[in-house]
């Protein structure tokens, strides 16, 4: 008979192998991206695109952020940037980004809406519903976008195509927990969702969002995310309920951090995870699999399986997913320090503990403020509907 502890130490064994099988088809995943996405069906036409950009706060590369929209190798778009604030640093800010750019139409409007879960849905309520075109997209105001990144994505906007994301990696960070948002959303979050793309599996990432509003409204208009602040899953599984597949670009956008604070990288990563916990829970449940500290721990248990002592096996362990990670980040072009092997360390250890405490809260920091990240659907009452709300913002 095995006694318990003989099982528990094969148990180990086998979280360890599943895991660094995972890192390892990830890795060879993240390769072959690029030439499997090249396949996929493209259209040929460039049909006109409203583009609502949400706006906050005036952070580091924001200009620079802003003005990738206007850089944009597409022929008939136009720009509405939205704030809730008449006036305020980012707003002034991003009137002298249009006015430099006279030959794109383009405005910088209000918004009043106050009735969904998340303020970003709030912000971008009513300016998606005046936008000229009907051919929508979103852009995060931290978000940098290459020349050509919104003709590939309406490229690959095909009819049976309801919402099309892409992959943010991270680049210039300037201090110890930058780095530490850098390697996650690279090395880790980057690596699994090229692997995704791959296979042609579609999440809703809101950095970047193209989406018909008329496929919207049939799925339910504003009201089908407003329940969460995650409303670029929300509306992936909004959009899928109509038969509609969410597209991943093969092709990345990218977010310029600088200087981080670790306060700000853990609240922004638990409001995420309590995100995923409620709108995509079976990959929440599997997330531990994808942490280097708990396969590492799970080896040095395992360890002596093989006669090897328990500081060897954990180890062994790290060393290999460190291997397999920079190999994914030297070919994709991605930061690679010396301090590297720490950071991965930290930052898996971090996100292990946020993977737990996602497990016992809903409430989320979002710019200061706390938010419930969902909430119970069900029909809204007359008084929190959007027409109650949110009525039509003069341009500021």
């Amino acid at each position: 008979m095995i006694d318990a502890f003989e099982f528990l130490r094969w148990a180990a064994a086998l979280f360890c192998g599943v895991s660094l099988f995972g890192v390892g088809l990830t890795v060879a995943l993240g390769l072959l991206a690029p030439a499997l996405t090249g396949r996929r069906p493209r259209r040929l036409d460039t049909p006109p695109v409203s583009i609502v950009i949400p706006i906050k706060a005036h952070e580091p590369g924001f200009d620079q952020a802003q003005a990738s929209i206007f850089e944009q190798n597409y022929p008939q778009f136009d720009v509405t940037i939205t704030a809730a604030e008449a006036e305020s640093e980012a707003v002034a800010a991003a009137r002298q980004i249009l006015a430099a750019h006279p030959q794109i139409a383009a405005s910088v409007v209000r918004s009043t809406a106050c009735f969904a879960a998340s303020p970003k849905v709030d912000n971008l309520y009513q300016a998606v519903e005046d936008a000229r075109y009907d051919l929508i997209a979103t852009k995060d105001s931290n978000i940098e976008l290459p020349p050509d990144a919104m003709r590939a994505a309406i490229a690959a906007m095909t009819d049976d195509v309801g919402l099309v994301t892409a992959v943010t990696e991270a680049r210039g960070a300037t201090n110890l927990p930058a780095a530490i948002e850098c390697a996650l959303m690279n090395q880790s979050h980057a690596r699994v969702l090229y692997a995704a793309t791959a296979l042609g599996l579609g999440f809703g990432l809101g950095k970047l969002m193209v989406f018909r509003r008329r496929d919207l409204h049939r799925a339910g208009g504003f009201h089908a995310i407003a329940h969460s602040v995650g409303e670029d899953s929300a509306m992936a599984h909004a959009l899928e309920r109509l038969g509609l597949r969410t597209v991943i670009l093969g092709t990345p956008i990218f977010q310029n951090l600088g200087a981080r604070k670790l306060g700000d990288i853990y609240q922004r990563q638990l409001r995420w995870a309590v995100i995923r916990r409620h709108n995509e829970l079976p990959a929440f449940l599997i997330e531990p699999f994808g942490l280097s500290v708990c396969t590492a721990l799970a080896a040095a248990l395992a360890a002596p399986l093989a006669g090897w002592s328990a500081l060897a096996g954990g180890a062994l362990a790290l060393g290999l997913w460190f291997a397999l990670e920079t190999l994914l980040a030297l070919a994709r072009g991605w930061d690679v320090s010396m301090n590297a092997p720490a950071i991965m360390i930290a930052r898996d250890a971090m996100m292990l503990g946020i993977w737990l405490r996602a497990w016992f809260t809903k409430r989320v920091v979002w710019a200061a403020e706390k938010y419930d990240a969902h909430r119970e659907r069900g029909p809204l009452s007359a008084s929190a509907s959007p027409a109650a709300h949110a009525r039509k913002r003069n341009d500021t």
